[in-house]
């Protein structure tokens, strides 16, 4: 191979500061959901287990995976209701 071929065009290349300038919002809201999906569970399994299910751990469990899918579907959501940015729209029209 040569060298040429191994080069990645960059034209469109945006410096990395930028890139995440205009997508603060996309990686807050990445972030956020993450944290949700990591620590509501945790804490669902652990306060329905002895306030709700009497040391059932199984039904605790269960409220517990019920609550990442809600995470999950509500990420989904805001993620379908999310405006475009009027570059991207642009870029399509033409």
């Amino acid at each position: 191979m040569s060298n040429s071929e191994n080069k990645v065009e960059t034209t469109d290349a945006t410096p990395l500061h930028v890139f995440i300038g205009q997508n603060a919002g996309v990686i807050t809201k990445l972030l956020g959901f993450s944290a949700a999906l990591f620590a509501f569970p945790i804490v669902t399994f652990f306060l329905t287990l002895h306030s709700l299910f009497d040391g059932n751990t199984t039904y605790a469990a269960g409220a517990a995976a019920v609550m990442a899918n809600v995470v999950v579907i509500l990420y989904i959501i805001t993620a379908i209701y999310e405006k475009p940015k009027k570059e991207t729209v642009e870029k399509k029209e033409q």
